[in-house]
């Protein structure tokens, strides 16, 4: 079981190291999903953490039916329902592939037993998570919808090219009409 460490994955994103991953190798199984399969749902309780070697997955809430995209998860990315898992509470949060998508998967049993005898791996996971929280409200606190597009482009740029742009835009917390609008002036200001 190789694990792939994209280097094009960003490192404002919650990577995790090669050495880390293969200690934790005896304490993983592989899970295959398809494009659009759910791994969690509201109300449920996270039971795992996904270390993605292939594919892609989202967070998102539902909102009066409407989705909002919490956060994306590429190879080389640690995906889970961060708050839920911790706590063992139910999640707000759903959790499903954009694209077929190979996981490496550990549970919460396995996680307690390897946080017990090695307590970097917590330390390690609590500084992905933590870079991961705070690149993403430093990103949606940029008040100007452009800013946050030029921001994107330049810490997350695998995401604009691998994800439909409505999703672009919910990640960026505007609607498409605005994403639209921005890159046609983006690329007027280009041409000039």
């Amino acid at each position: 079981m190789n694990y792939q460490h994209n280097t094009n994955a960003t490192e404002n994103k919650n990577n995790f190291s090669q050495k880390m991953i293969e200690a934790l190798k005896p304490f993983l199984f592989v899970k295959n999903v398809k494009k659009q399969e759910t791994l969690l749902m509201e109300g449920d309780t996270c039971k795992n953490i996904y270390f993605v070697k292939s594919g892609a997955v989202k967070q998102y809430y539902l909102s009066d039916g409407k989705e909002f995209i919490q956060n994306f998860f590429f190879e080389g990315n640690v995906a889970s329902a961060f708050d839920s898992f911790f706590t063992q509470t139910s999640t707000e949060s759903y959790l499903e592939a954009i694209e077929g998508t190979e996981l490496m998967v550990l549970s919460f049993h396995n996680f307690k037993a390897i946080t017990s005898a090695k307590p970097e791996f917590s330390t390690q996971l609590n500084i992905c998570v933590s870079r991961m929280n705070s690149n993403r409200i430093n990103l949606l606190l940029m008040s100007d919808g452009m800013m946050r597009y030029k921001k994107f482009l330049e810490d997350e740029p695998q995401i604009a090219h691998r994800v439909p742009q409505y999703m672009v835009a919910s990640y960026l917390g505007m609607n498409p009409e605005t994403l639209s609008r921005i890159r046609k002036r983006m690329s007027i200001r280009k041409a000039a």
